[in-house]
């Protein structure tokens, strides 16, 4: 479990497919994901049976959290392994009434500094669809730049690539 100022971060069990529910079958929440549309339910259950069993790797996605509210699930966030590969990226999001109020960064960033300290990551990238302002703000806030050089989910039109070093190795 990790804490903020705002929230607390659980490590996704079987039971938060509520909150993944609310956010992967929103059509609104997912055009900047690959699907670029709702996922089906089916679809969701197995994303979040996929969340549970990254943990064996010693990190993975965590259910957001608000300190003032901790029975309210309001998001996710978390550092994985990349498909097809050992690199590893953020993944955030959160429901619409909570956007814009600094939740997603501050999530975010705790999950950046927590990965980087129990992991032994020289590298955590960040990706997203061009089109996709606001999650490139919190890219950048986050203080990845630009890497091109890897394709972590081959050639993906728009997909921007960014990264962050560990600079506590």
């Amino acid at each position: 479990m990790l804490t903020t100022e705002n929230l607390i971060l659980k490590p996704t069990t079987p039971l938060d497919s509520d909150i993944y529910l609310q956010i992967l079958g929103s059509d609104e929440l997912t055009k900047y994901l690959p699907k670029g549309s709702a996922y089906s339910k089916e679809e969701i259950e197995q994303y979040v049976t996929n969340r549970v069993l990254h943990w064996k790797h010693g990190f993975g996605s965590y259910v957001v959290y608000l300190k003032r509210q901790p029975m309210q699930k309001i998001g996710y966030a978390g550092v994985e392994y990349c498909q097809e590969s050992q690199l590893s990226d953020i993944r955030y999001a959160i429901l619409p009434d909570y956007q814009g109020k600094g939740y997603v960064f501050e999530a975010a960033q705790s999950v950046l500094d927590q990965t980087f300290k129990s992991q032994n990551f020289k590298k955590i990238y960040g990706v997203a669809l061009k089109p996709n302002y606001a999650s490139l703000a919190i890219i950048k806030k986050l203080g990845m730049t630009p890497d091109p050089t890897d394709e972590l989910y081959g050639d993906v039109e728009d997909l921007e690539t960014y990264s962050i070093e560990n600079t506590n190795p």
